[in-house]
């Protein structure tokens, strides 16, 4: 159909005589809805619209958020990972391992202490190769470059005294020169004189691994101790922590004792480097480890408490006698026995009574003879009224004994040494130089005979003598001022010259605190008030 057609018949049906006022209106109405619709098409899209935007700006704003977290994160991660890496870097740019020995236990071999300093020498270095081996061959935690510390702590004294006494050295020259070998063989490894006291050794290998146990550089420790139980006191709260059981290992010269066999942590031997048996000391059933007891200045143990380098001795048909080693000078010995039915002395230091002495049981029906005591009857008051009077006896008349046969006692019960010459230190020196037997010269008894290492055949003087007994009480008596042994030699109080500038109740002599003696055996009260007779 053409244009123009459409266009007449549009206009013919427009024209007045075919539109009524009805259908105008009815158009009308018809165009008003479609408007409506329209209007109300338009604004849902607009609301949707708005929706829209406001989603998409909220998107928006929370990416950016995103964005500028993500970024700090970014920074934050790169700062960290620096820090872990040079961390890393610290770490491992200086790995060791530590070896610790309790000197006064864990012995080393005849055939390396008599080679003197070589033989310290090679002792250091055939315990650097092992360690070596153990890092290259049987970890893999451990660097191949780390270093190996290694710490000796003993009594070095007292060490060489034992060692001489029983013949593996021919004097206490050879000890020190393989201690002093043993330093000087490798560049981290130290021998450490620690000095006569009780478990100074002990204290100091504690001590140091708490120090190197929490330290990430400290790859490994070794601990050489399997021959005192009071390790295994202080290793047992780590047994249970997995980042120390894989770091700890025990090393073994004699036996381990029982508590440190129940311990968790691995254990080796680096063979040809320690004694494997203990010692036994020719004639003293009551020598005990130097760590422990005897050597260090510790209290006396039964021999059956030897947990150290030091066993019981065969047992010997004559009476034993209990020596205990001190640094530097012979031993000391006992009080001597004496009958149940002897008096003591009348002081308020009795508890110190010596140990040796036989005892009667309170309750016992026998005495120490073996002849029954006869049981008293109880009496009431009436019949001890009716007994006869006693025998007037003769009042006692007291006599003076000698000095040299008593022991005397200061008011609060402190033994009080009879007096002896000035010390002279060029004097002192020189009767030292000598090494005389304190024991044979001062108690005429020496147990070593032939077999003692200090000299018997000198012919001292009057003079000579009385400076060996300053030089005997130099060293302090381990049973202190409560001592009853009437031939003791060893000092109860501090000989040396009292220094100026020393503080009462302290180590108040000239030596200060490098003195032997303990604080209270310094600046002792001297006035006799109390004596302990012996007849």
């Amino acid at each position: 159909m053409s244009p123009a057609t459409s266009n007449d018949r549009a206009s013919a049906s427009a024209s007045p005589n075919n539109t009524t006022s009805s259908s105008l209106w009815a158009r009308f109405e018809q165009i008003v809805q479609q408007d409506q619709a329209k209007t109300q098409l338009i604004r849902e899209v607009l609301y949707r619209y708005d929706y829209v935007s406001h989603e998409y700006e909220r998107e928006c704003a929370e990416r950016l958020q995103e964005r500028e977290s993500n970024r700090a994160w970014q920074r934050e991660k790169q700062i960290v990972e620096e820090k872990f890496n040079t961390m890393q870097i610290m770490m491992a740019r200086n790995p060791f391992v530590v070896v610790l020995i309790d000197g006064d236990g864990m012995i080393f071999s005849n055939d390396l202490i008599q080679d003197g300093e070589q033989g310290g020498r090679r002792a250091a270095v055939q315990i650097h190769n092992a360690i070596n081996e153990y890092i290259e061959r049987e970890t893999k935690e451990i660097p191949i470059d780390a270093r190996i510390i290694c710490r000796v702590y003993a009594n070095v004294r007292g060490l060489a005294e034992v060692l001489v006494r029983i013949g593996a050295v021919p004097d206490i020259g050879v000890v020190e020169n393989f201690v002093r070998g043993f330093t000087r063989g490798k560049t981290l490894f130290d021998f450490i004189d620690v000095g006569p006291g009780k478990d100074r050794a002990d204290d100091k290998i504690i001590e140091t691994f708490k120090l190197y146990g929490p330290d990430m550089h400290c790859r490994h420790i070794f601990i050489g101790c399997s021959h005192d139980n009071g390790y295994a006191r202080a290793l047992e709260d780590y047994a249970h922590d997995p980042s120390y059981l894989r770091r700890i290992t025990l090393l073994k010269g004699v036996a381990f004792e029982k508590e440190l066999l129940a311990l968790p942590f691995p254990t080796r031997t680096i063979p040809g480097i320690f004694r494997t048996s203990k010692i036994q000391v020719p004639g003293a059933p009551g020598a005990i480890p130097p760590g422990t007891n005897g050597i260090n200045g510790g209290a006396y143990k039964p021999p059956h408490f030897a947990n150290g380098i030091i066993g019981e001795a065969p047992k010997s048909p004559q009476v034993a006698k209990s020596y205990n080693i001190i640094s530097g000078l012979p031993s000391r010995f006992p009080a001597p026995v004496r009958a149940p039915s002897e008096n003591l002395f009348d002081s308020p230091v009795q508890r110190m009574a010596s140990p040796f002495l036989p005892r009667t049981p309170s309750e016992s029906s026998f005495a120490s003879t073996g002849s029954p005591i006869p049981a008293r009857p109880v009496m009431n008051y009436a019949a001890k009224a009716a007994l006869p009077a006693p025998p007037v006896t003769e009042a006692p008349v007291y006599k003076p004994a000698n000095r040299e046969e008593v022991i005397a006692r200061n008011r609060i019960g402190q033994r009080v040494d009879p007096p002896c010459r000035d010390y002279d230190k060029t004097e002192v020196d020189r009767i030292k130089k000598i090494k005389m037997c304190n024991v044979h010269f001062l108690r005429d008894e020496c147990p070593y005979g032939a077999n003692c290492t200090h000299l018997h055949s000198y012919k001292p003087t009057k003079d000579e003598l009385q400076t060996l007994r300053l030089v005997a009480r130099m060293a302090p008596c381990q049973n202190g001022s409560g001592c009853q042994d009437i031939k003791c030699i060893y000092g109860h109080r501090c000989p040396a010259p009292r220094s100026d500038r020393g503080a009462k109740g302290a180590k108040s002599c000239i030596f200060g605190e490098q003195c032997k003696f303990p604080s209270e055996l310094h600046d002792i009260d001297c006035a006799v008030v109390k004596t302990l007779v012996i007849r």
